[in-house]
């Protein structure tokens, strides 16, 4: 298999292969002999540049097929399902300025003290930030400033080649911005500390944008890992915690907690998942990887009660704070990994098991756990086709039958397709 980043299907191009593996092969475009009817304008000067997007050349109709097709494929090669029963991807409401999450590496570059951007197309060198089109406007606004006053106030970047130097360094921005709420939340992740006079300048920003930004909040990271949060988290400025409004239901949650950053397409994907769980007898429901509880409190609006685990601790505290805020009083909430509570959760009666784990998908001994509990529904949302496909094997095996999968665009302009997808006994 050859993969041929920035051409489209139907174009013929010269190219020159510049990687080559057991079962694939990457090829870089050296000339493009004409165009797909389905090409389009990049609206972002840095598009194939930086690593954030992959389809701006793509029409929008035409993103929406490939996903559909990504999600067909995956559970044809990988999941054994002959015909699978997939439904056409559901657009999201906005194409351009839609996320709410923006994650930016910061480092030291050859000639900068400090440099902050997304990561170039495989590779951890970054482009330096100037715009980006899909992040919600205000958010694209409160990223500039934050750089730039970091640089003014003499902020250094993390070096990845020099790992263990890990004095007075900032490693990570992230910025949160509610759609609906117009809250927002700032997170600055350095190695250690931050000095008197560092503490100061943060502030000064804080002050400054306090129109914009509701609380900042300082995370120290000294592991050599690519992950970005450290335990260790200060508010230096405002609000802890932000809310969000989906369908007239309210969440708070912190800057490190996962929400989904499609704020418009969440309220969609939760409401089709919620329906396909609860169907017309709802009855106890098992949810895993329930973040902040916002497909949660979807979920218990109509089931008789629900069992809910997250076992990252910034979110998981905001799990039960969510039900109650909403008035839900039938969620159950444990906090702990997935892998260890849903043995032990087993023996218990779920009519449905739900569950949204990340990218890499679920552990093999939580997929064992929801057989051994014997729902007669699953299901599972994911970001990721391939490990969905992969988690569904199992299931597939143990008299599981898929029955519906429907991919959303949570993610335009990139080639990334959340689905639910839902096996019955």
């Amino acid at each position: 298999m050859l993969f041929v980043p920035g051409a489209l299907p139907g174009e013929v191009v010269t190219c020159r292969i510049v990687q080559k593996k057991k079962n694939y092969a990457v090829a870089k475009v050296l000339a493009r002999l004409g165009d797909s009817p389905d090409r389009a304008a990049p609206k972002c000067p840095h598009f194939g540049r930086c690593g954030g997007c992959q389809l701006q050349h793509l029409r929008y109709d035409a993103q929406l097929r490939m996903k559909t097709q990504t999600v067909i494929d995956a559970l044809r090669r990988i999941g054994g399902v002959g015909e699978p029963p997939v439904a056409s991807c559901v657009p999201s409401p906005s194409q351009w300025g839609y996320r709410n999450k923006a994650a930016i590496p910061v480092q030291r570059a050859a000639r900068e003290k400090l440099t902050a951007g997304f990561y170039k197309p495989r590779s951890h060198d970054v482009v330096p930030f100037a715009q980006c089109p899909v992040l919600l406007p205000g958010l694209e606004e409160n990223a500039k400033q934050l750089i730039s006053h970091l640089r003014e106030n003499k902020f250094v970047g993390y070096d990845e080649r020099h790992p263990t130097n890990v004095t007075n360094v900032i490693r990570h921005i992230v910025l949160r911005a509610g759609k609906f709420s117009g809250e927002s939340l700032c997170g600055v992740v350095g190695t250690e500390k931050p000095s008197r006079s560092e503490r100061a300048a943060l502030l000064r920003f804080a002050e400054e944008n306090r129109t914009s930004i509701n609380g900042l909040i300082y995370n120290e990271n000294a592991s050599t890992g690519n992950f970005i949060w450290g335990e260790r988290f200060t508010t230096l400025y405002g609000a802890s915690a932000m809310r969000e409004t989906l369908c007239g239901l309210t969440f708070s949650f912190e800057v490190s907690s996962f929400f989904q950053v499609n704020a418009e397409q969440a309220e969609t994907l939760y409401q089709h998942a919620a329906a396909c769980a609860l169907g017309d007898s709802p009855g106890n429901v098992l949810e895993l990887y329930a973040g902040t509880g916002s497909l949660t409190a979807f979920l218990a609006k109509g089931a008789k009660k629900v069992t809910a685990v997250e076992s990252w601790r910034p979110a998981a505290k905001y799990l039960a704070h969510n039900a109650q805020a909403n008035g839900l009083h039938n969620v159950e909430a444990h906090t702990g990994r997935a892998e260890e509570l849903a043995q032990g959760l087993s023996h218990n009666t779920y009519h449905v098991v739900v569950l949204d784990p990340p990218r890499t998908g679920c552990a093999p001994e939580v997929v064992r756990a929801i057989l051994d509990i014997r729902p007669q529904k699953i299901v599972y949302v994911s970001c990721n086709p391939a490990t969905l496909a992969r988690d569904m094997g199992p299931m597939l095996a143990e008299n599981y039958q898929l029955q519906t999968a429907q991919p959303f665009d949570m993610f335009p302009q990139t080639g990334h397709v959340e689905c639910v997808a839902v096996l019955g006994r």
